[in-house]
Formats: C-alpha cells, structure tokens, sequence
C-alpha cells in the first residue's frame, strides 16, 4: 500500500530550492484526516508525479457539492481535501476531513463520481486486483476519462503547474486499465511540492 521509495526515486533530482514558492493552506484536520492516504492512479500516464482523487475546491472553500476529479498528486502541501481511507470493512471509501464517502449517482459507464454520506449502497466499492470495482455493479470500475490532462485554472499561476482530468464509471476492461489501477498511499515525506520535471509536461 505504501509505494513511497519508487515515487522518491523518481524526483530526487528536484532540489528544495527549485520547488520553493509560497504554499497555499487550509483548515486544521479532522477524524483523523491527516493520517489517511491519497488515492492514486497506479500508473502516471500524462503526469509524472502521478494524479489522485481530490476535490474540487481548495483550503477554506471545498466544492463538496461537485463531482470529484483526479488533479496532480499534492505531495508537500496542505491535501487534506485528497486524503482518503478504507472502512473497516473495505467497502466504503471515505474522506475523513468532510465525514462523507465517494460514491456514484447511479451503476451506469460515464455516471460522474461524488462525495455523498457514507452508509449508503451508492457508496460500496470492492477492490479486485487494484481496481475499484462498484458495489452496484462489478463490471463497472473507477475510472479516469480519457484524453490528455489539462492544467488547472491555478495550474497557470503557480510553478507546479497543476493537472487534472474528469472522473466517472466505465466498464472495466483491458483497453482502459491504465486508467483504472489505484492504490492507497502515504504521501511523499516532502517539504515543498514537487515541481513538474523539465520537459515532461505537454503544452
């Protein structure tokens, strides 16, 4: 579950000074929020530093209200609206800072992901072989939509250039498994967020 040294390995060229610039904030966590995981993709695809779950909305103004996306990984920055844990039972996934649970509207491919009270049949999950299968319906996986990332609209303020894509359930399948992978992980032990390495980042 921990998957820290391979990611480490991959930005130690990144020095504390380049990555240096001021760090946005937000409010102190809650339910444990601070020792839950990021929820993310297994493989990079367009984004070296990886995408996880989060969501829309930073610090003090959190969009609860709408669906979540996937945006680049906030390793070395306040990501408590990116932090999730298991159930008990492994079959809800819940994001301690706001007491609710990932859920869809309804078992159906291109159905948007949400945040909704935990407890419900619209928020099971059953992990199968690194995917996130839907409790409703187990064909349907968690699933990032295609195309390429596109920045953030803080992305072009700020040098880590955040990326993000939409969210939603698609039929699991071979031809979209890059995109349906997962893994929950610790975040980097970093002080600083990890700049995009040069060159590795799409116009």
């Amino acid at each position: 579950m921990r998957h820290q040294t391979l990611l480490a390995v991959l930005f130690t060229a990144v020095s504390s000074a380049s990555m240096a610039f001021a760090q946005p904030t937000g409010p102190a966590p809650v339910n444990g929020a601070d020792e839950a995981y990021f929820l993310r993709v297994g493989l990079p695809l367009d984004e070296p530093r990886h995408l996880c779950v989060d969501t829309r909305g930073f610090g003090d103004t959190p969009k609860t209200d709408e669906s979540l996306w996937v945006h680049t990984c906030k390793d070395g920055m306040w990501n408590l609206d990116m932090r999730f844990e298991s159930s008990a039972a492994g079959t809800e996934i819940i994001m301690p800072q706001y007491g609710m649970c990932m859920a869809a509207l309804e078992p159906k491919a291109g159905t948007e992901i949400w945040l909704q009270a935990c407890g419900t049949d619209a928020a099971k999950w059953v992990w199968d072989n690194a995917r996130l299968t839907y409790g409703l319906d187990p064909s349907l996986c968690l699933t990032i939509v295609e195309g390429r990332s596109e920045m953030t609209p803080g992305g072009a303020q700020f040098p880590p250039k955040y990326r993000w894509r939409g969210l939603s359930l698609e039929a699991c399948s071979d031809e979209a498994i890059e995109r349906q992978l997962w893994a929950l992980t610790e975040p980097l032990d970093v002080a600083a967020p990890i700049l995009p390495p040069v060159g590795s980042l799409l116009d």
